[in-house]
């Protein structure tokens, strides 16, 4: 097993230090890393071949990940097994015979203020604060994940988004309010959120589960936390918030982006066509 930490650490070292990949890049591949060489429990590269990544794939499947996820996980770790084979190392995996799986229609789901508010009844006061943060600012799972404290400055929560891009958001003064006196009762200085290990922020998988729970309690089974990034989007538009403006607010690079965000116009079709038409 030490010899397999070695080379993904050396790989992740060379995607940090030559390749320059983003604080949010980093914490994504290194947290599918370390669950693949978990999962397989391969000691060494050199004992990874078709065989054990079929069957990785096919235990992510009864895990329930969606197959646009696994198919991302993959690309990760085929990036690794090119950049080991191009050094030489003789990594038994056959790359082209790794398939890409069927991904179908994305999913594309939000939720309006009266939703949120019924699903914050079934939160602890943690899980409730992680679903506002969501909600009022379109912070993606893995920026929530990342937090710390020194972040915060009163309203603005400020890090590094999608891109290695420097990004500052600004939550509700409720929120703010009832953050700050979360934070003080449980004496938080470095991570905000408390499951980590050894202070390490805890991993975007047990946050993701812990956001699921109370959003099924509250009758809503096809949660995925994406979704509440086009929840604050779509809870713009229907605010009167101009496409432009959400563009900014949401961090987007471009307007097209964006519009596949909102979803303010769904259901009123008929409404709109009556005034319009």
């Amino acid at each position: 097993m030490k010899k397999i930490k070695e080379q993904v650490g050396n790989y992740l070292n060379y995607c940090e230090k030559v390749r320059g990949m983003s604080p949010a890049t980093m914490w994504a591949k290194r947290n599918i890393l370390k669950r693949f060489i978990e999962v397989t429990k391969i000691r060494n590269l050199e004992e990874l071949d078709n065989s054990v990544f079929n069957e990785w794939v096919e235990n992510e499947k009864r895990r329930g990940v969606s197959a646009r996820s696994i198919n991302t996980y993959n690309a990760t770790i085929c990036a690794m097994v090119q950049y080991y084979v191009g050094l030489g190392v003789g990594v038994p995996l056959k790359i082209p015979l790794v398939q890409k799986l069927k991904e179908g229609e994305t999913r594309r789901r939000f939720y309006t203020a009266a939703e949120i508010e019924k699903v914050l009844e079934y939160t602890d006061i943690e899980t409730g604060l992680m679903i506002k943060i969501m909600f009022e600012t379109g912070m993606r799972i893995a920026e929530l994940t990342r937090m710390r404290v020194d972040d915060i400055d009163g309203r603005r929560i400020k890090f590094i988004g999608k891109g290695n891009k420097p990004r500052e958001v600004y939550m509700r003064e409720d929120t703010r309010r009832e953050l700050f006196k979360y934070l003080m009762k449980q004496g938080r200085v470095g991570c905000v959120w408390g499951d980590g290990v050894n202070g390490d922020p805890p991993t975007v998988e047990t946050v993701r589960k812990r956001l699921r729970r109370p959003f099924y309690a509250a009758g809503f089974d096809d949660f995925y936390p994406h979704a509440l990034r086009h929840s604050f989007a779509t809870d713009l538009q229907m605010r009167g918030a101009s496409v432009a403006e959400i563009k900014e607010m949401i961090g987007h690079e471009n307007i097209a982006t964006t519009e596949r965000y909102l979803h303010g116009f769904e259901g009123r079709l008929k409404e709109l066509f009556d005034k319009y038409r």
